[in-house]
């Protein structure tokens, strides 16, 4: 390690009397490719080639930077994360000491990029002040470079990002972006992605449509509601899915969110046609929960491997509410303790996943088995059978308040998915005057739902009405995701009526 880092050193410092330039050549652009595509010890291999064979070639720093950001971002391990943030100071040091923006387009992004993927970590491990202050630098460099280099198309990659993140922020922080002169929507950042990604066919940056696409995916996972947007997006994903872990992973996501469990399964569980690949234990987490969806309590095995072997935080408690709900299934009620009494000491809380798993577990509350059963078939598309399991169950078998309140929710999600739409806010309407106090997020993502079916019949006024609502629902389990939605459900609104 220490030889290692001595290398690294001797090699700013020699770069430092070598003229500077970026080239984004052949070589690069296959390095590039690698790192994308999770081979990232074969990226570096290329890029070392590089640096022996073009020593005054800066653009080396960037792609260096993605290793490292890469590495730490999907392990989520503390020692990457350090190792991420010296090395990505140095290289900022480098880059702002080798020219202008007058040198090349490449100049100012290279800078951005780097201060997004700080960013990006830093918020992941709670750096939270920082990390925003990047963001912010970032932003005002990358406007700064589509100043000066409107037709450069990498620009757009770091705007249209920028710009949902900015409209990401929830209601209660908009001010503090307003203040430091950040703009942004979710429609807006979108757009500009989904034209990048149009634009970068048949241009010498096409390479990067991979990354597009990872944006892409995630922002419609998160926020979208258009299943004609993710049909598009998978059509662009699947000539890549089988030679890219990240688009692979991807694709997954966007057909488990539109209820194709069977087609999730069948991508998670084929084997990648790639060597070398850095690991990604979540995707055993997504496979287990693939499996869990269709009722297959060998799920564990899955979910087991991914707690076993993943060193990151995030998604440990989801992981053991899992577990939990298999030995629940099983009739195993020692086997649920145990697991529900994991989690209030694993893991933490940051994504609402894990803030659903701890708030179960704090309750001592059992889950009722029909809605279980119900839920997770729902959750895989089975809309069927998860409609089944309610229908056939008598009135008695939800005695609890909140068994009532999810059963009246899952009837409307069912109607919904089913196209009964008016069935639908029937039911969402009974969920949202029944719960909308209660601490269970059923009322709340109710309310967002109604919005999104009146929204589709071109009904905004009342859209925007259902919208506004959700967001005034507070103190309930999702709280963040599902205002994230509403609000971006408020700016497409606005940016259809400002046309």
């Amino acid at each position: 390690m220490a030889f290692g880092r001595l290398l690294f050193i001797f090699f700013f410092l020699i770069s430092a009397d070598v003229h500077a330039y970026y080239l984004f050549n052949e070589k690069v652009r296959n390095a590039y490719k690698e790192i994308i595509s999770l081979r990232l010890d074969h990226g570096a291999l290329l890029l070392e080639d590089v640096k022996r064979q073009q020593p005054g070639n800066t653009i080396v720093f960037l792609y260096e930077n993605y290793i490292d950001f890469l590495k730490a971002f999907i392990s989520e391990d503390e020692g990457q994360f350090k190792a991420f943030k010296k090395n990505s100071a140095l290289r900022l040091k480098q880059l702002e000491r080798h020219g202008t923006e007058s040198a090349s387009p490449f100049h100012l992004y290279a800078i951005s990029e780097i201060l997004l993927q700080e960013a990006m970590l830093k918020l992941k491990f709670k750096e939270y002040i920082t990390g925003a202050n990047d963001i912010r630098k970032s932003y005002k460099l990358i406007e700064r470079n589509k100043a000066v280099y409107p037709t450069f198309l990498l620009n757009k990659k770091l705007s249209g990002f920028i710009h949902t993140l900015v409209g990401a922020v929830p209601k209660d922080y908009r001010w503090l972006v307003d203040m430091v002169g950040m703009k942004g929507t979710i429609p807006l950042g979108t757009e500009e992605l989904k034209s990048l990604y149009v634009l970068l066919g048949n241009s010498e940056f096409e390479v990067y449509r991979e990354e597009v696409l990872f944006y892409l995916s995630n922002i419609h996972n998160s926020f979208a509601k258009n299943e004609a947007h993710a049909h598009e997006l998978l059509g662009w994903m699947e000539s890549y899915a089988s030679d890219n872990t990240l688009i692979r992973y991807c694709y997954a996501n966007v057909v488990m969110k539109m209820g194709r469990n069977d087609d999730a399964f069948r991508i998670l569980s084929s084997k990648s046609n790639s060597a070398g690949v850095f690991p990604f234990y979540y995707l055993d987490y997504k496979l287990g929960l693939s499996r869990l969806r269709k009722l297959d309590l060998t799920a564990d095995g899955d979910i087991k491997k991914f707690i076993k072997a993943f060193p990151g935080m995030n998604y440990r408690k989801a992981a053991y509410q899992k577990l939990a709900w298999i030995d629940f299934l099983k009739g195993d009620s020692v086997g649920y303790r145990k697991n529900m009494n994991t989690i209030l000491s694993v893991g933490v809380s940051n994504v609402d996943e894990d803030k659903e798993a701890h708030t179960e577990a704090s309750t001592g509350e059992y889950p009722n088995p029909i809605l279980l059963r119900s839920r997770l078939l729902f959750d895989g598309g089975y809309y069927m059978q998860s409609w089944n399991e309610i229908t056939s169950a008598k009135v008695k078998a939800f005695p609890l308040f909140r068994d009532q309140l999810e059963l009246t929710y899952r009837l409307g999600r069912i109607m919904h998915k089913l196209k009964f739409t008016e069935k639908a806010i029937h039911y969402y309407s009974q969920t949202l005057r029944n719960g909308e106090k209660a601490r269970y997020y059923f009322a709340a993502n109710s309310s967002l739902l109604i919005g999104n079916i009146h929204e589709d019949e071109g009904a905004f006024d009342l859209a925007r009405k259902y919208y506004e609502k959700c967001l005034s629902i507070r103190g309930h389990d999702y709280q963040n995701s599902i205002d994230q939605k509403a609000q971006a459900g408020i700016d497409r609104l606005n940016a259809m009526t400002s046309k």
